[in-house]
């Protein structure tokens, strides 16, 4: 699967950058995706409205996600509202990768075959993304900013 990181500009503020992922052959970011799948959730504006108090305000702090939703040490985290969950990577307090989710109705995502799926998703871009960083192909910047210039997944 072949993705390309992007910045939501319109997510993104003087305290922390927000980026997702777009899938070759797909229109949308995962985060796009969340949003529309979710529309009708009640928590849905809640959550955006976290998101932008983050990118303007407090920066990306940890307290905000749920660690270990991931594999060991992979940075993949849950943002949660009420029942509603968007899973990304955390990197920094200024910056974070926002993938998609859902909403959770079960103890453990692994038990929702949907929800499973988009964290699996997560998990694999969550690899690329991490071995980008070990071999310098993807630099963070002290900023939040994501130097991307040599980064390139094809599968």
């Amino acid at each position: 699967m072949s993705f390309r990181i992007v910045e939501m500009k319109d997510l993104s503020g003087a305290k922390a950058h927000i980026y997702s992922v777009k899938f070759d052959g797909y229109d949308e970011t995962l985060l796009d995706c969340f949003f529309n799948e979710n529309e009708d959730n009640k928590n849905l504006q809640e959550m955006l409205h976290k998101i932008i108090v983050m990118a303007t305000k407090t920066g990306c702090l940890k307290q905000f996600f749920k660690e270990g939703e991931g594999s060991l040490a992979d940075g993949v985290v849950a943002l949660s509202v009420g029942n509603l969950r968007l899973y990304g990577i955390y990197f920094n307090n200024t910056v974070v990768l926002l993938g998609s989710g859902g909403e959770k109705n079960v103890r453990a995502y692994q038990h929702d075959s949907i929800l499973n799926a988009k964290v699996e998703q997560i998990k694999y871009v969550a690899k690329k993304i991490n071995k980008a960083i070990v071999e310098r192909d993807i630099i963070v910047s002290e900023d939040g900013e994501l130097n991307l210039d040599n980064f390139e997944v094809y599968e």
